[in-house]
C-alpha cells in the first residue's frame, strides 16, 4: 500500500508536466498567432495602398474618357472590399493579441509588442529520431507506466489476503498510591505482558480470488492504456512531422510565388498604364 500511494505521487507529478506542457504550447501557439494577424494586416494594408494608387490611375483615365466608367466602378468596388478586409484584419490582430494575454494571465487589455521570430531553421532529425525522443520524454508515458506499476502493487494487496495476519503487542506499567509508584496493599508495583495475535479468514479465499482476478483486470486495463497512449503519441509525432515537412516546403514554393506575382503586377501595372491591358489584369 506505501508502494502504491508513493507511486500515486509520482503520477502527479507527471501530470502537472502534462499540464505545464500544454500551457507552453499555448502561449506558442498565441505567440506565433499574434505574429500572423500582424502580418495579415500588413497584406490587408498592403493591398489597400495598391488599390488606391490604382483608383487614382484609374481615375485619370475615366476624366480623359479614356475608359468606361464601368472600370472606375469596379475598381472602387474592389477598394471598398480590401477596406473591409482591412477592418477584418485590425479585429483580428486585436483578438490574437486579447488570446495572448489570456493564455499569460494578463489583462486583455494590456499591450503586446513581440519580436518576430527568426527565418525557419532546416529541421534535419528523421521520423525514428522523434518517435524515440518522444517515448524518452512524454510524461504521459511515464505516467502510465507508474499506473501499470500501481496497478501491480494493487494485485498483491488482494493476493496478501490468502495469508495469515500476525500481530506482536506488548505492555509495561507501572502503580502505586502516591508519586514514587511503590504499588499497593491491592496491586503490584510493575506489570506487563506479550502478546502474538494470528488471524486467518479461512472461508473468505473465494472473495478474495475475485479481488485478485479485478486487479489483474485493473493491470491489463492499465496496460493496454499504455499500449493504446503509445500508438496515439507516434501517430501525433508523425502527423507533426509530416506536417511540419510540407510546411517547409509550402514556404519554398510562397517564396518563388511572391516573387512572380510582384513581378506580374509590376509588368502589368505597367502596362495598364500604356492602356496594352484590361482594369480586371
Amino acid at each position: 500500500s506505501y508502494k502504491a500511494s508513493s507511486l500515486g505521487v509520482n503520477i502527479a507529478e507527471y501530470e502537472e508536466q502534462v499540464r505545464v506542457l500544454d500551457v507552453v504550447q499555448q502561449v506558442k501557439i498565441s505567440y506565433h498567432n499574434v505574429l500572423k494577424a500582424e502580418h495579415i494586416l500588413e497584406v490587408a494594408q498592403q493591398a489597400v495602398d495598391q488599390l488606391k494608387a490604382h483608383r487614382r490611375t484609374v481615375k485619370d483615365f475615366f476624366d480623359q474618357d479614356m475608359i468606361p466608367r464601368n472600370d472606375l466602378l469596379y475598381v472602387e468596388v474592389e477598394l471598398a472590399n480590401s477596406t473591409k478586409n482591412l477592418l477584418k484584419a485590425e479585429n483580428g490582430v486585436e483578438m490574437s493579441k486579447a488570446q495572448f494575454n489570456t493564455a499569460l494571465r494578463r489583462h486583455i487589455n494590456d499591450p503586446v509588442v513581440l519580436e518576430d521570430v527568426a527565418m525557419m531553421k532546416p529541421f534535419v532529425s528523421s521520423l525514428e529520431e522523434c518517435l524515440k525522443i518522444a517515448e524518452e520524454n512524454r510524461p504521459e508515458i511515464k505516467e502510465a507506466k507508474l499506473k501499470v506499476k500501481q496497478a501491480g502493487h494493487m494485485v498483491e494487496i488482494a493476493r496478501s489476503e490468502y495469508y495469515p495476519t500476525v500481530s506482536a503487542l506488548g505492555h509495561f506499567e507501572r502503580f502505586g498510591d502516591d508519586p514514587s509508584l511503590k504499588g499497593s496493599d491491592f496491586k503490584d508495583e510493575k506489570g506487563w505482558y506479550v502478546a502474538a495475535v494470528a488471524n486467518w479468514n479461512l472461508l473468505e479465499w473465494g472473495k478474495t480470488g475475485n479481488r485478485v482476478q479485478a486487479g489483474k483486470s485493473m493491470r491489463n486495463e492499465a496496460d493496454y492504456a499504455l499500449s493504446m497512449l503509445k500508438d496515439q503519441i507516434n501517430l501525433e509525432v508523425k502527423n507533426a512531422y509530416l506536417d511540419l515537412i510540407d510546411a517547409g516546403k509550402q514556404v519554398e514554393v510562397a517564396r518563388k510565388a511572391m516573387v512572380q506575382a510582384e513581378e506580374n503586377y509590376r509588368i502589368n501595372l505597367e502596362h495598364y498604364r500604356e492602356q496594352l491591358v484590361t482594369n480586371t489584369d
